[in-house]
């Protein structure tokens, strides 16, 4: 966990901002009951995790798919090969949606927009340790021309059917 007090307090007020704009059928779902704290979804989400990702093609069609992520000072952080059209399709919209989930027991969801890292930065070399240690490798020696990204959430809820099993 790499978060700051501070950092865990903004989440917990994000998630609760966006849990007051959700739609009576989904509020019927996610439950003050069945959803984590900010501290609880820090701890769950400690390592990598692998999410659907999705965004628009320049032309507004939908595109989802899976990538590996770390979830860094309160925020989900990707990488991707620059060449991959899903970067293309953040250049020309940064808007974005990412979820993690594992059937009915967690799901944790994002809405937002991209802030690319860049290449040298503290923040990028905060997560190139992190990649190397738990792929084993500089993702920039292995995987060749990477960027990386950080969503910039609007909104961002949670469910778990039993949150208990989640410890702060």
């Amino acid at each position: 966990m790499l978060e700051t007090d501070a950092e865990i307090e903004a989440l917990q007020r994000l998630l609760d901002a966006s849990i007051g704009h959700v739609n009576p059928h989904m509020l019927s779902i996610v439950t003050p009951e069945r959803r984590l704290n900010a501290c609880q979804i820090v701890r769950y989400l400690d390592g990598t995790k692998h999410v659907a990702f999705a965004t628009v093609t320049p032309t507004g069609k939908p595109r989802v798919s899976p990538l590996d992520a770390l979830f860094i000072h309160g925020r989900f952080v990707m990488g991707t090969g620059a060449g991959a059209s899903r970067v293309a399709n953040l250049r020309a919209n940064p808007a974005c949606s990412a979820v993690h989930m594992d059937g009915d027991r967690i799901a944790v969801t994002v809405n937002g927009t991209i802030e690319w890292i860049e290449r040298g930065s503290a923040e990028d070399q905060e997560i190139v340790a992190l990649w190397t240690e738990i792929y084993g490798g500089d993702p920039y020696a292995d995987l060749g021309d990477v960027v990386f990204f950080r969503i910039a959430p609007t909104s961002m809820w949670s469910f778990a059917l039993n949150p208990s099993h989640f410890p702060e």
